[in-house]
């Protein structure tokens, strides 16, 4: 494969602004963005990363809860000292704050629903901003252009850019994926655009508990997960399975049925998937891990892995990484495929970061990190 990140890789595996800046010298160089629901794990996670991405300035941090408290009670893992950061604003505030050009870019890190709730109430500043990517699944359909700005729902581009890069250079308005879809859609891929998968498939992955977001609940506290692990909504009625299905259709070219069998380990990040399908024909190890190789090659955010090795979670822990491993059993007939990444990275704020890169026409990987913290 290619180098992760190419020369303008840095020696910590995040690219190099100069050598950034200078590969696309029309560029903007910098966006002002909000974050909306800057209390939870993912818009805590995004304001880490975007702190440390040079093309981006942290403008406001939104909080209903926390308004008007110091930034760094809201993310006590920043060091003060370091950085500038702005006080927590009240979300109804945001309004005022965009007609006065304080950012040009909303992120929305709010539970399922609430960002379209809010877009219907506050056209303004759903329409607004130069720039928006919503991190729930309130706009993941997918299903109309990205160059319309309207701000209702119907310009927002779905935001996997391994698979669907095209529709995000230039776009206004970006749903980023859920991250067990994007673990699901990113181990099956190559399989998926070689028309080799016989649908039904079936799922099952291994989530840490950050997922379920930061809002206390009884499952999800320390006495009920800890020492062991639990399934939950399984079969076809986690809303994830739409989103799958949606995804392998688009790679296929015909509809591909998905059973999905999540579950709940005693971790906070990171979810380890495993994918299984009859193939139409027989296509040998060496084959199936060979065009991987080939769909994957010059990705910066999905390795491949060597024949034998398969995914863990600590490697990818606080990356925007990927990794897959793939083979296939019975005679070359049933497909194994892998995957395990950082929910709150690849499968939320990086994401989203990778996103902006590409919306605003700078290099892909600028500001992010590909190397995992495994302990």
């Amino acid at each position: 494969m290619k180098a992760p990140l190419g020369p303008g890789a840095g020696a910590a595996g995040v690219a190099s602004p100069s050598a950034s800046a200078s590969a696309h010298p029309g560029a903007r160089q910098m966006a002002r963005v909000a974050v909306l629901g800057a209390s939870g794990y993912s818009g805590q996670e995004f304001a880490r990363l975007a702190l440390a991405h040079p093309g981006l300035s942290l403008a406001v941090l939104a909080s209903r809860e926390h308004a008007g408290r110091p930034a760094v009670e809201l993310l006590p893992g920043l060091d003060p000292r370091a950085v500038a950061l702005p006080k927590v604003a009240d979300p109804k505030a945001l309004a005022e704050m965009l007609a006065d050009e304080v950012f040009d870019t909303l992120v929305c890190c709010l539970p399922h629903g609430a960002w379209k709730t809010i877009a219907a109430q506050h056209p303004v500043l759903a329409a607004g901003p130069a720039r928006a990517i919503d991190l729930s699944s309130d706009y993941r359909d997918g299903s109309a252009p990205a160059s319309d700005t309207s701000g209702d729902g119907s310009g927002y581009a779905y935001g996997l850019p391994e698979a669907f890069r095209t529709v995000l250079a230039g776009a206004a308005r970006v749903a980023n994926p859920g991250c067990y879809p994007t673990a699901a859609t990113l181990a099956l891929l190559p399989a998926a655009e070689a028309g080799w998968i016989e649908e039904p498939v079936m799922v099952s992955a291994l989530s840490g508990i950050s997922g379920a977001g930061r809002s206390p609940a009884l499952k999800t506290s320390f006495v009920e997960l800890e020492g062991g692990a639990s399934i939950y909504r399984a079969g076809t009625e986690h809303q994830h399975v739409v989103e799958m299905e949606r995804n392998l259709e688009r790679l296929a070219g015909s509809p591909v049925h998905v059973g999905f069998t999540p579950q709940l380990a005693p971790m906070s990040r990171g979810i380890l998937l495993t994918a299984n399908a009859r193939l139409t024909r027989a296509v040998s190890p060496e084959e199936m891990r060979a065009a991987y190789l080939a769909r994957y090659d010059g990705e910066p955010f999905v390795r491949v892995l060597e024949p034998g090795a398969w995914p863990e979670t600590r490697a990818v822990k606080a990356s925007n990484r990927c990794d897959v491993a793939v083979t296939t059993l019975h005679q070359g007939r049933t497909l194994l495929a892998t995957a395990a990444l950082d929910n709150l990275v690849k499968g939320a704020a990086g994401q989203a970061i990778q996103n902006l890169n590409l919306m605003l026409g700078w290099p892909e990987s600028w500001g992010l990190p590909v190397h995992g913290s495994p302990w």
